[in-house]
């Protein structure tokens, strides 16, 4: 059955233009076995290697396994089915990624694998060889990924080996790239992109994606402040990607198992979830890529590395995540991400404990978050999202009346200047300028520049979405809408969001739509302070009086 399986991947392979070399009678002769078996492996750019419960028990498997490792050919491991890894094929399959091609998840793996092995040099751009082999492919980590539908099936695919043992027999083949999740190894696993579920679908041409809080598995007496900034970051470094939508999936973290729940509710098409474990100076960080349709796993990979890896760690997960997804990222994407992050990991824990205290939005709460801003500044000078914490507390200290405008909103514009002086990528500093334009200078030409900018870095970031749509409505302009629309779309459960909401309704004329959404809002979080103002609103503005009351 293994091997009925893999000659319909072959011939699909050959259908699409990739060459395949297998042993379908054309091999007479162990001699001649041994040495064709060689060559194809030396001449190969990618061994591709099926793995079932009888090739991992196969001398020649284990043989040709040792020749593509000696000789540093890639490696791209496919699973049948499950099955776990004899130490024979441990070390060289440790930290390697792989494709999960089950039944029922063929077509996923089959274009998992065709994006694996245009990371690992398998072109069609018709310029490659069709004569030329590819060596067992060994998947390291996430690369770039490139889409297999460019062109798939008309430039000539430079041929990859794949060597599988079923039954006894050794066939080596030619297949295209795959990735995917796959069992223990004893090292940080890398599995690639979505050989497990269904092909994430876009939606129009963006895919949506939601990232669920880490949980925190160490132990009991330790801060939580690593895995909600985990949390965080992989969500804002996913929503510079490009074609990525990302929405909050903060209150989905008790439900984290429940995928096809979280997708219906949020209408993403993939979940990005995990836990992290912090002791004693070493982390141990899982993260899984899932399917919300099959609620497959679409990749699973496990990280055990020290505690000031984390900043790597959080840069790779976000490049496997697009990469799973099959996003193309432009070379300067992993660039933009590392400047992001501070170099030491104690001023980062700091500006998470700081960015904790600011969300509440209370004076007391705001004014202690400066202070935890300044100290992660003191550790690590260059960390400019440091600089717009201090500039976002200012701000909303300000706009909640707890400080003199005069006094705070200047505070805070030096500080986002000196943030876009260190780093003017950060989509978080043009979105806080924005709101300074808007708020304080009444400069909504510069404050519109600043909010488009903040957004052409990261379209999913929430403040810009919001803060822009309130500039908008500012000059009634309907745009305002669509705006807070897709802030709305990004975060639904905001009752910010839902707040902005109403009152831009309120600006059009559109009151009975804004009474609906202002009973949104209640429903939401009752205890927001906000939340029966909206109402109230609404209700003055259609004369109701009593009801107002």
């Amino acid at each position: 059955m293994d091997r009925a399986r893999v000659l319909q991947l072959v011939e699909r392979m050959r259908a699409a233009g990739v060459g395949v070399w297998i042993d379908e009678g054309g091999i007479h002769g162990a001699s001649l076995w041994g040495q064709e078996i060689v060559d194809a492996i030396e001449s190969a750019r990618v061994m591709v290697l099926m793995l079932s419960d009888a090739s991992i028990t196969s001398d020649n498997v284990v043989k040709e396994l040792s020749i593509a490792s000696e000789d540093k050919k890639p490696i791209l491991p496919v699973y049948l089915h499950q099955a776990e890894i004899p130490k024979s094929m441990r070390y060289q399959l440790a930290g390697i990624q792989h494709i999960e091609y089950y039944e029922g998840n063929e077509e996923v793996a089959f274009r998992s694998m065709c994006a694996a092995l245009s990371r690992l040099g398998v072109t069609n751009d018709g310029e490659g060889d069709a004569s030329e082999s590819v060596a067992p492919a060994t998947a390291h980590r996430p690369e770039l990924s490139i889409r297999p539908s460019a062109g798939f099936g008309n430039g000539k695919w430079v041929t990859a080996l794949l060597a599988l043992a079923v039954i006894g027999l050794v066939l080596a083949l030619v297949l295209p790239p795959g990735d995917t999740p796959a069992p223990a190894l004893g090292r940080a696993q890398d599995n690639k992109p979505g050989a497990t579920g269904e092909a994430v679908v876009p939606q129009g041409n963006k895919t949506s994606l939601a990232v669920i809080p880490v949980r925190n598995i160490g132990p009991a007496s330790e801060e939580n402040f690593l895995a909600e900034g985990m949390h965080e970051e992989i969500d804002a470094m996913l929503s510079m990607a490009p074609n990525l939508m990302v929405k909050d999936g903060s209150r989905f973290k008790p439900q984290a198992n429940d995928a096809g729940a979280i997708g219906k509710a949020l209408q993403v098409e993939a979940i990005v979830t995990g836990s992290v474990r912090q002791a004693a100076g070493q982390l141990r960080v899982i993260v899984k890529l899932v399917d919300t349709r099959t609620e497959a796993n679409l990749w699973t990979k496990t990280f055990d590395k020290k505690e000031g890896d984390v900043f790597a760690i959080q840069r790779e997960i976000a490049q496997s995540v697009a990469e799973g997804l099959s996003i193309e990222l432009d070379a300067g994407y992993e660039t933009r991400l590392a400047k992001r992050q501070p170099d030491n990991l104690e001023a980062y824990n700091l500006y998470l404990k700081g960015r904790a205290l600011w969300n509440t939005r209370t004076k007391e709460k705001m004014t202690a978050a400066i202070a935890d801003f300044e100290l992660a500044l003191a550790k690590d000078p260059g960390f400019a999202l440091a600089h717009v914490g201090i500039a976002d507390c200012h701000s909303m200290l300000a706009h909640y009346g707890h400080s003199p405008s005069i006094i705070a909103y200047p505070k805070a514009k030096k500080e986002l200047q000196a943030a876009l002086k260190l780093n003017s990528g950060i989509s978080e500093a043009h979105s806080s300028l924005g709101w300074v334009y808007y708020d304080y200078d009444l400069d909504w030409e510069n404050g519109k520049r600043a909010f488009e900018e903040a957004l052409r870095i990261n379209p999913s970031n929430p403040e810009a979405n919001r803060w822009y749509s309130q500039l908008l409505i500012a000059n009634y302009d309907p745009k305002a809408l669509e705006q807070i629309d897709t802030a709305l779309t990004l975060n639904p459960t905001s009752p910010i969001n839902k707040i902005v909401q109403v009152r831009i309704l309120n600006a059009f004329g559109k009151l009975d739509d804004a009474l609906k959404a202002a009973e949104k809002v209640n429903e939401s979080d009752p205890a927001y302070f906000l939340s029966p103002y909206a109402k109230i609103e609404v209700l003055t503005l259609q004369n109701k009086y009593d009801e107002a009351l």
